[in-house]
């Protein structure tokens, strides 16, 4: 069974947001105490957007309706009308085009507002008061949410005021797939596994660093092996997060590893990973002679601090480190900041 960390949700609403390209989310809440970011709040964050929205006039767009009629109109669908006509009744189907709020974004903001009033996490006030909106959008559908819906969205000038209350329950929709995953969650915490949090983390750092910085370029970078052969049977190089500043030649790799325990044991001696340290050495070992050289294998903080820098010569050092998610954001935030420097 897979060890479990807890992470706070104001700090997994952190991750996910720079997971997802939406760093303004956090940044909007830097004067909100930190302690008071639940799933709680996030939920009536979203509620506060639905009802700016309804305030403001839900938008509407054509949406293209196939209906059984006695009277023609717009487009005449003759494969489906066939079985009337056989049948010698008096009636055809047709396609028309009706101006209705039954769009995609009013589907994501009904559905969200559905589960919302269903969530065991949300406070029963909130959970009443999304119920209670549902009536906002009486002829709107509900289809289930997944990760395609939210990838069908486009903003333009008539729907940007959308992008908000998209965004947050986009986020909601991933805390709830995550909290189904792992069931031991409440209003402040959340228990991932370390496949599903190293997931995360590694998509945050390369997000975050793309957003937080402008001396490097960020990418994730694929090396091939110097060695001659057959390089079918090799594993593949790829690293979490490559920075490659852009005006002098240096290059930072860092590699995050979700483990309860950041040491092995071998002999009754605590040594890190080896398997970490070899795959973090090996890249460093396939850039460039001419490159200053950097590699941070960040570990989670479980009860003991770590910050070991070793150096292999004047053009390359390794560091190992480890990140407390229980911190506030701020420190997280400044921890990784510093990295840099």
């Amino acid at each position: 069974m897979e060890a479990l960390f807890k992470v706070p949700i104001r700090n997994l609403f952190c991750l996910l947001s720079y997971m997802n390209e939406m760093p303004e989310l956090v940044k909007s809440l830097n004067d909100v105490d930190e302690d008071l970011i639940t799933y709680d709040f996030i939920a009536k964050q979203f509620l506060q957007e639905v009802g700016a929205l309804y305030r403001r006039g839900f938008v509407r767009d054509y949406v293209v309706v196939k209906e059984s009629t006695s009277h023609l109109g717009g487009r005449v669908m003759m494969n489906d009308s066939m079985p009337y006509i056989v049948g010698r009744q008096p009636i055809v189907v047709c396609e028309k085009d009706h101006y209705s709020t039954n769009i995609v974004l009013n589907q994501i903001m009904k559905s969200t507002l559905r589960a919302i009033s269903v969530n065991r996490f949300v406070k029963e006030e909130t959970r009443k008061r999304s119920f209670s909106y549902l009536d906002y959008l009486p002829e709107v559908d509900m289809p289930p949410l997944s990760k395609e819906i939210f990838l069908k969205i486009y903003f333009g000038r008539h729907n940007v005021h959308y992008k908000r209350m998209v965004h947050i329950a986009r986020l909601l929709h991933e805390l709830t797939l995550l909290s189904h995953k792992q069931g031991n969650w409440s209003l402040f915490t959340a228990e991932l596994d370390e496949s599903s949090l190293n997931q995360i983390f590694e998509k945050f750092l390369f997000h975050f660093y793309r957003k937080e910085q402008y001396d490097y370029r960020v990418s994730s970078e694929i090396m091939q092996w110097k060695l001659e052969g057959n390089q079918f049977f090799l594993p593949s190089m790829k690293t979490d997060v490559s920075l490659t500043h852009k005006s002098i030649p240096q290059k930072i790799i860092i590699d995050a590893k979700f483990y309860k325990n950041i040491f092995q044991e071998h002999y009754g001696k605590s040594t890190f990973h080896s398997h970490n340290l070899y795959q973090l050495f090996t890249y460093l070992m396939h850039q460039p002679k001419a490159t200053k050289l950097r590699g941070i294998l960040i570990y989670p903080y479980n009860g003991v601090e770590v910050d070991e820098t070793f150096r292999w010569d004047e053009r390359l050092t390794l560091q190992v480190m480890t990140l407390n998610l229980n911190d506030s954001w701020k420190a997280i935030y400044r921890k990784l900041i510093s990295c840099l420097g």
